[in-house]
């Protein structure tokens, strides 16, 4: 094999391992909604109350798929019966932020979100960081949403009046896959920025 082909061969393969890297999807944003505040505390659990209980792994990463440490990651919700702490009632109930730490993993303990006329349950993030801020919102699978309302105190008010699919904001790609963990729920979710 001469140099030229030889030097070809190597930039092909070089290019080859560029173009096999990963590379991440970004998250997609949704509306941030008129419930979010920015003074709230820095805590890990927002849990208050009753409520069945959610455990929720967020990791946070570039486009490379590489873990973004330091991003501020806020999180808020509906409280189990559809209110807004700060707007509904008062106080910073089912809302906080973390701080992404050397994984880029942050983890909120919370209760299952209440729902509110026109909505699906879901839940609310803010991620800001690197000078770039992501809005978006999760979502639930319509399965666990009715196994949770038949649980108090949710069964009060029944199954939400709007499914996933009625809910103007629900994407199928931001829908979470929680997993039964002791009295409540666990799930892991991938933000990229």
């Amino acid at each position: 094999m001469n140099r030229r082909a030889l030097l070809k061969a190597f930039a092909l393969a070089l290019s080859g391992r560029v173009l096999a890297q990963p590379a991440c999807t970004p998250t997609p944003a949704l509306a941030q909604g008129p419930y979010y505040l920015a003074q709230v505390p820095r805590r890990r659990d927002l849990r208050e109350g009753e409520g069945v209980p959610l455990r929720l792994l967020l990791r946070v990463q570039d486009r490379a798929c590489r873990p973004l440490v330091g991003v501020r990651v806020d999180l808020w919700h509906a409280d189990p019966f559809g209110r807004y702490s700060g707007f509904n009632t008062p106080g910073v109930a089912f809302r906080g932020y973390e701080l992404a730490g050397p994984q880029g993993e942050v983890e909120f303990l919370t209760h299952f979100p209440g729902w509110y006329p026109g909505r699906t349950p879901h839940l609310h993030l803010r991620v800001e960081g690197r000078g770039r801020v992501l809005v978006t919102q999760l979502f639930f699978p319509e399965e666990v949403i009715e196994a949770v309302y038949a649980r108090p105190p949710y069964r009060t008010r029944g199954l939400p009046n709007v499914r996933n699919r009625q809910d103007g904001l629900f994407r199928a790609d931001l829908l979470l896959d929680p997993k039964p963990e002791g009295e409540g729920y666990g799930a892991v979710f991938s933000l990229t920025l």
